[in-house]
């Protein structure tokens, strides 16, 4: 496994472990595939649903993956370790050679956390993902097995592709994850926020009165789309950082109609323009990560130029659902690997935990080494004003004692810690685009609670009372006594 490079490797070592189900029994592209997958995690308590892979869909001769990501495990196999905190130490390793002296310094060094990965892509002349190659005319995307994963979707959606382009202006290549809509058979529309480097490179080939190449990735090395969806800090490259996991680095191919390097082992590649002197066309609802309909938008299309595939290729999807869902462990992931680049910008944090009720982007609990007063609001100031936590609606701050991944733990020290007239702590600015409940979309109002010990500076003007906690000698007694007791 830790020498694989396309999905059909992970596929295969998945099925053989018992993590993957091959589902035969034909299938619907529209709804079924979803409403399976969905239904699935959700009857999985444990967080361990196994992958699923629908070799039998209805119209189509091409097989469909869904909830790769989905389990803990089989995400540590995609990362390549066993552990979360071993990448986060890595991470740390990368910033400790020269640990910067003040805050300041700090910040400086964010920056330059894509020269420190030191693993970049390199090109080579052939590539699987172009065994076939389909140009102008010939591209037809109905050939895919385009999923519609809920109702009232406008269209079918591609939901587990790297969107790759570059800025005209430093050639610095930019890739996320977004619903890309297939409005015709040679036709996307991709739903960048206003808030995305995407929708922002978009701008700047406007302002140029340019034409944006943009590549639309489906699969190859699964770790690239954990990339694509990760908040690296800027200017960093996703496919550097997808060397730096994968220990070696990632082969990138060029792409047969625009000027973009795509993975050499991808599955497929759609390759076309969006022509920024045109009309936008309003496309309608959309499903997103939150487990609501993203509303009716205008947006400018992607018009295709190539579709390139594999001989055999997989249709990888992730399915968009209230929690618990696919992308959930995308989150469990991404507050271990970030905390010590978190750690360095604001240095009293011990933990962080995004827990699954807050959708992975709404939510955040956070412990802290607090040795001043009002300290509590400094973190949650600095935590919002991090583009990548732009759309954190509410941050609880706790001491140092506590557990921020055990939500009654954390709920227990809300309700008798707070004080909600004095440890609220409300802003407003920009938001997540997805949040329905924002009066103006991507403006949204924050709260912060701040559920730490309180000291006279802070206005509290009794002494704080101390926990009840038992001796440890009395507890390490009780754990020699268990079996004696019969409580083992």
């Amino acid at each position: 496994m830790m020498n694989a490079d396309q999905l059909a490797d992970f596929v295969t070592d998945f099925e053989e472990a018992g993590q993957l189900v091959r589902i035969s029994a034909p299938v619907q592209s529209e709804l079924e595939i979803a409403a399976i997958t969905d239904h699935l995690i959700k009857s999985n308590q444990d967080g361990n649903a196994p992958a699923l892979l629908f070799d039998n869909v209805a119209g189509h001769k091409i097989p469909v993956l869904t909830n790769l990501y989905g389990s803990l495990p089989r995400l540590l196999q995609i990362l390549r370790t066993d552990s979360l905190d071993a990448i986060a130490d890595r991470v740390a390793g990368l910033l400790s050679p020269d640990l910067p002296e003040g805050w300041l310094d700090s910040l400086r060094m964010v920056p330059q956390f894509s020269q420190l990965l030191n693993i970049k892509p390199r090109i080579v002349k052939t590539a699987s993902c172009q065994q076939v190659v389909k140009l102008g005319r010939d591209v037809n995307l109905n050939e895919f097995p385009l999923l519609k994963c809920w109702p009232d979707e406008a269209y079918p959606t591609i939901t587990a592709a790297q969107i790759v382009t570059f800025d005209p202006e430093t050639n610095a290549r930019s890739i996320n994850n977004r619903p890309i809509q297939v409005i015709s058979d040679q036709q996307l529309a991709i739903r960048w926020s206003q808030h995305d480097a995407g929708y922002q490179l978009l701008q700047k080939y406007q302002a140029r009165a340019q034409q944006m190449p943009v590549a639309i990735v489906l699969g190859g090395d699964p770790v690239g789309l954990y990339s694509a969806c990760a908040p690296l800090p800027t200017p960093t490259d996703p496919y550097a950082f997808t060397g730096f996991l994968r220990n070696r680095a990632l082969e990138l191919v060029k792409a047969r109609t625009i000027e973009l390097d795509v993975p050499a082992q991808a599955e497929i590649v759609m390759e076309g323009f969006i022509d920024t002197t045109a009309e936008p066309l309003e496309v309608g609802l959309v499903a997103n990560p939150t487990g609501y309909y993203s509303a009716v938008e205008t947006v400018l299309p992607l018009h295709l130029s190539a579709v390139t595939h594999r001989a055999n290729p997989i249709w990888p999807a992730l399915i968009p659902a209230a929690p618990p869902a696919e992308q959930g462990v995308f989150s469990q992931a991404t507050e271990r690997i970030f905390l010590p680049l978190l750690k360095l910008m604001i240095p009293e944090l011990i933990d962080v935990h995004f827990p699954p009720s807050g959708a992975g982007r709404y939510l955040m609990f956070v412990s802290i080494q607090k040795s001043y007063p009002q300290q509590a609001r400094r973190v949650v100031n600095a935590l919002w004003s991090l583009h990548s936590l732009l759309s954190l609606k509410m941050i609880v701050v706790l001491d140092d004692d506590a557990n921020v991944h055990d939500e009654q733990d954390v709920w227990y020290r809300v309700s008798t810690n707070l004080n909600p007239g004095r440890d609220l702590i409300s802003s407003e600015g920009p938001g997540d685009i997805y949040d329905h409940s924002a009066t103006v979309q991507g403006i949204g109002h924050k709260l912060g609670l701040d559920a730490t010990r309180k000291s006279t500076a802070e206005g509290h003007p009794r002494e704080w009372p101390d926990a009840l906690k038992m001796p440890p000698e009395i507890q390490q007694r009780l754990k020699s006594r268990l079996d004696e007791l019969g409580l083992s």
